[in-house]
């Protein structure tokens, strides 16, 4: 027998009228289609059970579900009839919860020029137009980073070239493996793990992503083998193809798919070398608008000096490489209190704690 047993049954098939008392038939399509997958979170429990729908025992273990992530366009449609079946079957007892899923997260729409993507408005991007061209790491890795998934988000194609660019900063770090590693890189690293770790945990992607960029930048010129192996893992969810590869040309005969994910060591999470890494940064960002500001006024600045405070030189001493890469200029560095360093607008008694002085010439 197949399809609708109610079909079959003629006894429920024939009837009687109840306006006229005549001979009638009836309706044997009674329900819904989300109502076939209403209760499909149940079987799964139990798939090979021919005896019931599923045994209760095994449904207690596993269920309610923890996480249901699904489109918003499933909320009046099955999401409404699984709740009702659970609670139904809550009251004769063959559940003992009458809610089936903990917690719901719904994804957002994909938008591109002003539209919702779809065939119907032409203005689909397919997965091999990204593919062939740049990966489809590339495109996972940029729809997680330009917008939470629960948000519409605008597809566009400097983002991917963006994305791209990421993960060739990825391969290209496996150049820099070093047997060595410093507390500086430590703390960068569980740092990092610790915030990818509960963004990932909140769905928020974007937020998870940012920091594994940033400890990119961090360690452009140096990282140990550890260090990069779970920067790797942490990569892992969005970028899986070229991390597995990058994994494997690192000597692992094990999938990175299958290994653990990587543990924070608050003890290596150093909250002074954090606030080091943060005035690194704000330096960074002073220097440029500087720059910009020299620009509007058609100067070309060809050098940057900067003046710290004598226990903060080697702070900046250990952090020229990013500063340099990041300002692409020659910098000097000096302490305030060097009588060698060159200073003719006598800049340097301007240096504070966490904050040098800057000369551009």
């Amino acid at each position: 027998m197949s399809g609708n047993p109610l079909s079959y049954n003629k006894d429920f098939i024939n009837t009687e009228c109840p306006r006229c008392n005549g001979k009638a038939k009836r309706e044997t399509d009674t329900l819904g289609g989300f109502m076939d997958s209403s209760w499909y979170f149940l079987r799964y429990c139990d798939n090979k059970n021919r005896e019931k729908p599923f045994d209760s025992k095994k449904v207690d273990y596993w269920l309610p579900v923890d996480q249901y992530i699904g489109g918003i366009e499933h909320a009046v449609g099955h999401l409404m009839y699984a709740r009702f079946l659970t609670k139904f079957l809550k009251d004769i007892k063959m559940l003992n919860f009458d809610e089936p899923f903990t917690k719901l997260f719904n994804q957002g729409i994909v938008y591109k020029d002003g539209y919702k993507m779809s065939k119907s408005h032409g203005n689909v991007v397919f997965q091999t137009d990204i593919s062939e061209k740049y990966g489809i790491d590339t495109a996972r890795l940029f729809l997680m980073f330009v917008s939470s998934p629960d948000k519409q988000m605008e597809w566009t194609s400097e983002g991917v070239e963006g994305s791209f660019r990421i993960i060739n900063r990825l391969i290209r770090l496996k150049e820099k493996i070093k047997n060595e590693t410093k507390p500086i890189q430590e703390n960068k690293i569980h740092s990092t793990i610790k915030k990818v770790s509960e963004n990932i945990e909140n769905f928020e992607y974007p937020k998870a992503i940012i920091p594994m960029t940033d400890c990119l930048d961090s360690l452009s010129e140096s990282i140990s083998k550890k260090n990069y192996e779970i920067l790797l893992k942490l990569f892992h969810p969005f970028c899986p193809h070229i991390t597995e590869e990058l994994w494997h040309d690192l000597g692992n005969k094990t999938f990175i798919s299958l290994e653990k994910w990587p543990k924070v060591d608050n003890s290596k999470i150093n909250e002074n070398l954090e606030k080091q890494e943060q005035a690194i940064e704000k330096t960074i960002q002073d220097i440029n608008n500087i720059i910009k500001i020299m620009k509007e006024k058609k100067q070309a600045p060809k050098k940057v000096y900067l003046y710290t405070i004598p226990n903060e030189l080697n702070t900046y001493k250990d952090n020229l490489p990013k500063l340099q890469k990041s300002i692409n200029i020659p910098i000097s560095l000096f302490a305030v209190n060097d009588k060698n360093k060159f200073d003719p607008q006598n800049k340097a008694g301007k240096a504070k704690p966490g904050k040098p002085a800057i000369y551009l010439e």
